[in-house]
């Protein structure tokens, strides 16, 4: 298979297997106080892929799949759905929490690393590395669990 074809492959099986294992694994009476985890994981992911699409910090080299398909995908879709499932498993023990935090994020490197190495949705510029992607993981979820946590105080 060509390494176009397979990035489009790659990248829409993974969506699909994604929204499949959401709604499998989402527990549905939970999706109202879940739903605003996922819109603020959307706004700050599409804010995050502007500035570094931007600033150059990574690109997206082809034309389908890839800009924008990818960033409204991956922003309005992929990471909310990942955000809200996190969330629905988040627990009342810290040693809980940081068990699902390791487990997110080495899926999430995992896949980072198989796109990167297999794929053509996009690449990292010499400003971004894989050091910078983990903190931005291990940041994205320290985020949703303060979001959540002021978010459920606010009730």
């Amino acid at each position: 298979m060509d390494k176009i074809l397979w990035t489009g492959v790659f990248f829409y099986v993974n969506v699909i297997l994604l929204l499949i294992t959401f709604f499998i694994l989402l527990d549905k009476k939970k999706l109202k106080e879940l739903l605003p985890i996922g819109l603020f994981i959307a706004a700050l992911n599409y804010t995050v892929e502007i500035v570094g699409l931007h600033y150059e910090i990574w690109k997206y080299p082809l034309a389908s799949p890839g800009y924008p398909e990818v960033t409204i995908i991956s922003s309005l879709i992929y990471f909310p759905i990942v955000a809200i499932l996190f969330s629905q498993y988040l627990g009342n023990t810290i040693q809980k929490n940081i068990l699902l935090i390791i487990f997110f994020v080495s899926v999430n490197m995992v896949i980072e690393i198989i796109t990167l190495k297999t794929t053509l949705l996009f690449v990292y510029s010499e400003k971004m590395n894989l050091w910078i992607a983990l903190f931005m993981y291990l940041s994205a979820y320290l985020l949703i669990i303060l979001f959540k946590h002021f978010y459920e105080n606010l009730a």
